[in-house]
């Protein structure tokens, strides 16, 4: 902990001292009275949020701020049921253009799934040769030609030629000399290639990757990245080719980092470790959201990397990866939960420190979830002192949960996630019903837990026993 908090205090340092202000201002009548917060992605694989800048809108709609970066940065700002974006760069002043407020509906807010839409904000009296400028003018001539391809490139299996005019808006800002928007271009053309042509992944990596620089603030760069290596590891290692000793899955095994670097590096464009290790970063991400290799593994590889890295970028990214897996893994403290129950009374997983947790989450609309709370109503009778059940319901509206109860009595906690329905993504729910175990201590036992159809009450008397709670 001491290495992690000397290193954050180095990058902090770094920053204050290279970072250059920023400062915005605008008019938003429709939000006279509301926090406008201003956010930046740290990093663009776990696309982990990090506020740059709150201000208070005033009551003439007006609002200012300040903020402080060391390059062109990705700056967007949640606006109700919209997501405006721009980019900023050290040391200019920007004079935003915000819409009227689209405000958000209630089934929006309870939907965690839910998207803004997403705009690029006007900036007023912006110059031709501002890369907001810029950039809105490629990405609408882009889009518009990448749409045509999409469509033509699908009826036709790949099989399409590319008309030259989508390479004319290569002569977008070409006077300007604008290293971050040159680089944009490049890597949406390879975008292009990649997907719409369906042009093979090592080619694409050779052209835009091999012997080039690492653009980590760069959306377009990064999202090529992404796209050339989601799911790296079992593209190289697929479960029916996985015999070798001298692979991914088994040097994943092994829990080394200099083995699966060995393994990576036989791809020529892997010899830059700087790329090498951002690949290894993508590659362990993905992993903790697959079954194919053991998390803990994964976990102590990317430990490994944290500590052996020379790359400040690197450690950053790692850490945030970190922070965002060991929530649901065994061992670690699972997301607090901040609800309200039925009766009006605050919720927390705090409060039920000495006991098991089993934690489910329902609705009362699901015939697999109604089934199981038969089956739940026997545990609660059986284990009901040792063992704490809750049901976090997810149903749109909270009557439906209420009637259900009035039919239905049962007597183990009911809790309805309107308060906090980002509750559900903090769990990575994507399935109801969806249950945990979480230990007297306050932590993870089980992620995820077997239902009650799964020997669910075989594994509580094992584990009540083993702590002679029974």
């Amino acid at each position: 902990m001491k290495l992690r908090f000397l290193v954050a205090s180095l990058l902090l340092l770094s920053i204050s001292t290279w970072a250059q202000q920023v400062r915005i201002k605008g008019t938003a009548s429709s939000f006279a009275g509301d926090s406008l917060i201003f956010q930046t992605y740290s990093d663009f694989i776990t696309y982990n949020e990090e506020i740059v800048e709150k201000v208070r809108v005033g009551k003439d709609g007006f609002f200012e701020g300040r903020m402080r970066i060391v390059e062109p940065t990705f700056i967007f700002v949640t606006l109700g049921a919209q997501k405006g974006y721009f980019f900023a760069e050290p040391g200019k002043k920007y004079e935003l253009a915000i819409p009227p407020k689209v405000p958000k509906t209630e089934a929006d807010r309870l939907n965690p799934f839910f998207k803004e839409e997403t705009f690029q904000i006007g900036v007023i009296g912006c110059p031709k040769t501002d890369i907001n400028y810029l950039i809105s003018v490629f990405d609408e001539n882009f889009n518009d030609k990448f749409n045509a391809l999409a469509q033509e490139s699908y009826s036709k299996k790949g099989k399409i030629k590319l008309d030259s005019s989508i390479y004319q808006l290569d002569t977008i800002g070409k006077s300007v000399k604008n290293p971050f928007f040159e680089a944009y271009k490049q890597y949406r053309f390879g975008l292009l290639n990649h997907l719409v042509l369906v042009y093979k992944s090592k080619g694409i990596s050779d052209k835009y990757f091999l012997n080039q620089p690492i653009l980590y603030t760069n959306p377009s760069y990064m999202e090529l990245f992404n796209q050339v290596y989601d799911r790296f590891f079992l593209f190289l290692n697929p479960p029916q080719k996985s015999s070798k000793e001298d692979n991914v899955s088994s040097s994943i095994s092994a829990e080394s980092i200099t083995r699966l670097k060995k393994v990576l590096t036989k791809d020529s464009v892997l010899k830059n470790n700087q790329l090498l290790e951002l690949v290894i970063l993508k590659g362990l991400y993905d992993g903790f959201y697959e079954d194919n290799f053991s998390r803990s593994s994964l976990l102590k590889i990317l430990d490994s990397l944290y500590f052996t890295t020379k790359i400040p970028e690197h450690k950053a990214i790692a850490t945030n990866i970190r922070e965002k897996v060991i929530r649901l893994l065994p061992g670690h403290f699972p997301p607090e939960v901040n609800l309200t129950e039925l009766n009006g009374e605050p919720f927390t997983l705090s409060k039920l420190r000495g006991k098991f947790v089993y934690l489910n989450f329902c609705s009362v609309n699901s015939y697999t979830c109604l089934q199981d709370f038969v089956l739940l109503q026997q545990i609660y009778l059986k284990y009901g002192s040792k063992v704490e059940i809750v049901s976090i319901s997810t149903d749109p509206d909270v009557n439906d949960l209420k009637h259900f109860l009035k039919v239905n009595p049962y007597k183990w906690k009911f809790v309805h996630y309107g308060k906090s329905p980002e509750i559900i993504n903090s769990y990575d729910v994507k399935a109801y019903p969806t249950y945990f175990l979480i230990n007297p201590e306050g932590k993870m036992e089980l992620s995820p837990a077997p239902s009650p159809h799964e020997k669910l009450e075989i594994m509580l008397v094992n584990i009540l026993r083993n702590r002679d709670m029974l």
